[in-house]
């Protein structure tokens, strides 16, 4: 199997686990509690990990710290997209967009240089995705939404650059987890108290599989972006919101429709075309 290979199949498991840990939020009734659930598996896990990977060099830290801000700024507009906005206007745009600003901002920070095909394949991989916006234009959550968007490729960006400036890719992700898993629960636990530790002990199995999944979902993207270039990893990590309308259908018994069959179509023939590229 190429490096190239590899890192389609790592982008592709990563999509699958976005999309399942994602889907423990959504079908969780208190979805603040269940992030701070999700982060706190996260930060465990990154502490056992700790003793087999030496702490990166200063300035990886400098790229940890820049991507905990972006991260934090993402988490804000997100939530604030969602608190004035439908999840069918929120979520299109920021999983949409990011691979077409990951392809532009690579190309001035990197400097790559992708096929033609491999253009046309990340323009269709996007057109899947925005072509499930629906809902009446809202213009404080559409803003919300591309500054959402925005933060998501400049941290995609952000950490290629500190995946390959450290030891490994899994160093990388086990110290940014580290850094990005703390405020969240911390944060939580001082507006909740006692109470988040109780909402926790009831939402032990989902969290677990949650945590999980959401840990080793952004550690194979780590890994295949040093694998591959990070404009085709991005666009192939967005295939997971096709992923997450087929759990909709399966699980939550959502209509998955012709809007949604045209969508996955163009982002399955998007995924082919980057490959051919």
């Amino acid at each position: 199997m190429t490096p190239s290979q590899l890192a389609t199949l790592l982008a592709l498991m990563a999509a699958l686990m976005h999309a399942s840990w994602n889907a423990v939020v959504k079908a969780s009734g208190d979805r603040v509690a269940t992030m701070a659930a999700l982060d706190t598996v996260a930060l465990f896990s990154a502490l056992l990990l700790v003793p087999f990977f030496a702490p990166p060099a200063a300035p990886v830290w400098g790229l940890i710290g820049l991507s905990m801000a972006v991260n934090l700024a993402y988490r804000f507009f997100l939530l604030r997209a969602y608190r004035v906005g439908d999840f069918g206007q929120v979520y299109p745009l920021v999983r949409g967009l990011p691979p077409l600003l990951v392809a532009a901002i690579a190309a001035f920070w990197f400097g790559e240089r992708l096929s033609a095909p491999a253009v046309l394949g990340i323009g269709l991989v996007s057109a899947g995705i925005l072509s499930l916006l629906h809902g009446h234009g809202h213009w404080p959550a559409t803003v919300a939404a591309l500054a959402a968007g925005l933060c998501t490729a400049l941290y995609t960006v952000i950490d290629a650059q500190g995946v390959r400036q450290s030891d490994s890719a899994l160093q990388y992700a086990v110290y940014l987890t580290l850094v990005l898993s703390l405020p969240v629960p911390a944060l939580t636990a001082a507006r909740r108290g006692p109470a988040l530790f109780k909402q926790l002990r009831r939402q032990c199995r989902p969290a677990l599989f949650g945590g999980f999944t959401y840990t080793a979902a952004y550690a194979l993207v780590l890994v295949a972006m040093r694998l591959d270039a990070v404009a085709k990893v991005a666009a192939l990590r967005e295939s997971s919101v096709i992923i997450a309308a087929v759990i909709a259908t399966v699980v939550f018994k959502e209509r998955f429709g012709l809007r949604r069959g045209l969508a996955a179509l163009l982002v399955a023939v998007g995924i082919g075309v980057i490959k051919l590229g």
